[in-house]
């Protein structure tokens, strides 16, 4: 029988894994097991970007809200590229956590 997950608690990314975290200002996790499966370079990767926009963030926090930039502008085209470019890191880190622990 399987055990209720508890609706306050996020889940690990990785299907099967029963780990969960209290939620924070992020909805998706890996945990600790599964992270050490990705591989150091894209963890490094991951880490850059996310100084990066950490970054430009400090310096134009309008950013953290890029919708309320009016559509087309220079600024909005790069907030997007910002968030778009950290999504994208973010997704390939899941990616191989997954296949690594499915053994895919």
């Amino acid at each position: 029988m399987a055990r209720a997950v508890d609706p306050k608690r996020i889940p690990c990314c990785v299907p099967f894994c029963r780990r969960t975290r209290k939620p924070d200002q992020y909805d998706q996790w890996i945990c600790g097991v599964h992270w050490r499966l990705v591989p150091m370079a894209i963890k490094a990767e991951y880490r850059r970007d996310r100084r990066r926009a950490r970054r430009i963030l400090n310096r134009r926090p309008e950013y953290r809200e890029y919708w309320k930039l009016k559509p087309g502008s220079p600024e909005r085209l790069r907030a997007v590229a910002m968030w778009g470019r950290l999504s994208q890191v973010w997704a390939k880190c899941k990616r191989v956590a997954i296949e690594r622990a499915l053994g895919i």
